[in-house]
């Protein structure tokens, strides 16, 4: 686990960067401590070849300089000197990364600015003078001063003695924890702020980087928020305390458009995880997304799947798992444990069959959607739905139409076995999806020339109706469904091109265990996995990115909740 959420910390500077566009080949970086091995992580994951120096000799002359210093260490204050005056004599643009292990309590200052820090700290005072000597020697030198960074192996906040009293199931709260004030650096917050400040900041300034500012009584609230749920209790005791504070203020890096990776309860919920392991921090915040359903939610999709599954062996119709349900599968046995939804698949013929067959056979409990039906269904694939439930993203919240907790089915359609003629087929479909959701959404979408296009050509759209589309894109993907070819594509799927799969891959299926459900994988999974997910399709993905996939909005689980009156609904008007 802790190597997982050390990969967390990595990814998460690493996306803010490449988000930013702060990447920087070419840095050389002098320090020793686990900073510097998370920023070497770092340029390494962003395939940016930075170099690791030992000294400022080994730095190329005009080269940019990451100088690690803990203010701390005797032998970095002597490496100091070497550095500033490399700075000057071979014109190096260098960064200071101070690292600070204290900050002075204070009854009145709450968050010591830049100056006010170097002020009140003696042992600062001179390296300011020594920084601000290369300056006016015509360096181009800069400063980030670094909170006390939180990761996978520094606690400067004590969570790992939190965490052991969580497991011990009582988490004490003394009155004098709401008076004592203190900040830390979220190690990801200090990998950006380097990053920001080399790029963005300007020669002879000094930068605070801080991340988290609360007082102990509100760190131990939200730890003990986060498994209150599984029985701990919270203690209270009554102390005698005076109010202090020991932070940093990082407005003046705010100016450079610096922000945090993410919120303070995510740091602590990512941070906790590899210190913790008789609670499922991760799994806590899922059912949260869900606001408790999740659970739930995947029981009553897996009823779905079961009538499905009942269908296609009643008649002999082969179909497999597909997508995320796919890999879930592969994974882990089932969902992927951030996913909400099942996806199955079928080869055109085996879909045909089905889809003949599916309305009549269907239990009473259950619907199919189909842009057949004629009801305001216009989604590129058909869905077996959960009556008397809703369940609907921001944006098919807008659309009126079935919307419950359902089975998605993708056909797998032929395609020309000439390589040059697959992603024309795919542009052209795409082009298709794109008008279509402007004409379905009747009004212009996206922005700047896109939108400007959508709304030139709504009043043409306009004059068709959805159902016309609809056919016409249901028709350019059976193009070559009485055609022998041994390739075959997913045109339901999203925007990105993935890649054309040989057919044979699915035309045999295997048994396989989703959840508990008795279902199939079809028996080329791998090679499908490989091509949608990547070659390392079997490791996890970093904990920020276990996020539900769909933008939940709305879910309404109607009568299908424990100890329900079975009651009809109508979700389209309750009332009616």
């Amino acid at each position: 686990m802790l190597n997982t959420v050390k990969e967390n910390e990595i990814c998460l500077a690493a996306d803010y960067i490449r988000r930013k566009s702060l990447s920087d080949s070419g840095v050389c970086i002098i320090g020793k401590g686990f900073l510097t091995d998370a920023l070497n992580a770092t340029t390494e994951y962003l395939g940016e070849g930075h170099r690791l120096c030992r000294t400022a000799d080994e730095v190329p002359e005009g080269s940019k300089l990451w100088y690690i210093y803990d203010a701390a260490d005797p032998d970095d204050g002597m490496l100091l000197e070497s550095v500033m005056n490399a700075c000057v004599q071979k014109r190096l643009e260098l960064t200071v990364i101070v690292l600070l292990k204290d900050i002075n309590r204070h009854p009145a200052i709450r968050r010591y600015a830049e100056m006010e820090l170097i002020a009140s700290h003696p042992d600062l005072i001179e390296l300011r003078k020594r920084l601000k000597a290369c300056h006016y020697r015509g360096g181009k030198v800069k400063a980030v001063f670094c909170d006390r960074i939180l990761c996978a192996i520094s606690d400067p906040l004590g969570l790992q003695q939190l965490a052991r009293d969580a497991e011990s199931g009582v988490i004490t709260v003394r009155s004098c924890d709401a008076l004592e004030y203190t900040s830390a650096l979220y190690l990801p917050d200090a990998i950006t702020a380097i990053y920001t400040v080399s790029k963005h900041g300007k020669s002879g300034n000094i930068y605070n980087a801080s991340t988290l500012f609360l007082s102990r009584y509100e760190l131990k609230s939200k730890v003990y928020s986060l498994f209150a749920r599984d029985g701990v209790k919270l203690k209270v005791e009554d102390n005698d305390a005076e109010i202090s504070y020991s932070a940093l203020s990082p407005g003046k890096l705010h100016s450079l458009s610096w922000e945090p990776v993410c919120d303070t309860d995510d740091i602590l919920r990512y941070t906790l995880t590899g210190y913790i392991t008789k609670y499922d921090i991760r799994a806590s915040f899922i059912r949260d997304g869900y606001s408790g359903k999740l659970d739930c939610l995947r029981k009553t999709a897996l009823s779905a799947l079961t009538e499905l599954d009942r269908i296609c062996r009643k008649h002999g119709i082969t179909y497999f798992l597909s997508g995320g349900s796919m890999l879930g599968a592969a994974r882990h046995g089932g969902f992927i444990p951030w996913d909400d939804d099942i996806d199955v698949g079928m080869l055109r013929d085996e879909f045909n069959r089905f889809k003949a067959v599916a309305a009549s056979e269907l239990g009473d409990d259950f619907s199919y959607q189909s842009f057949s039906n004629k009801n305001g269904y216009h989604y590129f694939f058909d869905r077996i739905t959960v009556k008397n439930t809703y369940f609907a993203s921001r944006y098919s919240d807008g659309y009126e139409m079935p919307k419950g907790i359902s089975v998605d089915i993708f056909v797998y359609d032929n395609v020309p076995d000439d390589p040059s003629k697959w992603r024309g087929i795919w542009k052209r479909l795409m082009n298709k999806r794109l008008l279509m959701n402007v004409r379905w959404k009747n009004e212009p979408r996206g922005e700047g020339k896109a939108r400007l296009v959508s709304k030139l050509l709504l009043p043409f759209l306009r004059l068709r109706d959805l159902d016309s589309y609809s056919a016409s894109y249901d028709k350019a993907t059976r193009k070559y469904e009485h055609k022998a070819t041994n390739t075959i594509m997913v045109p339901a799927t999203d925007h990105i091109y993935r890649d054309m799969m040989p057919r044979e891959w699915f035309t045999e299926v295997v048994p396989w265990d989703f959840a508990g459900v008795s279902t199939f994988m079809p028996k080329g999974y791998d090679g499908f996995l490989r091509i949608w997910y990547g070659e390392d399709y079997m490791q996890m993905l970093p904990l920020y990115k276990q996020t539900p996939y769909h933008d939940y909005y709305r879910l309404d689980l109607g009568d299908h909740i424990d100890n329900a009156e079975k009651t009809p609904f109508d979700f389209l008007g309750e009332l009616k």
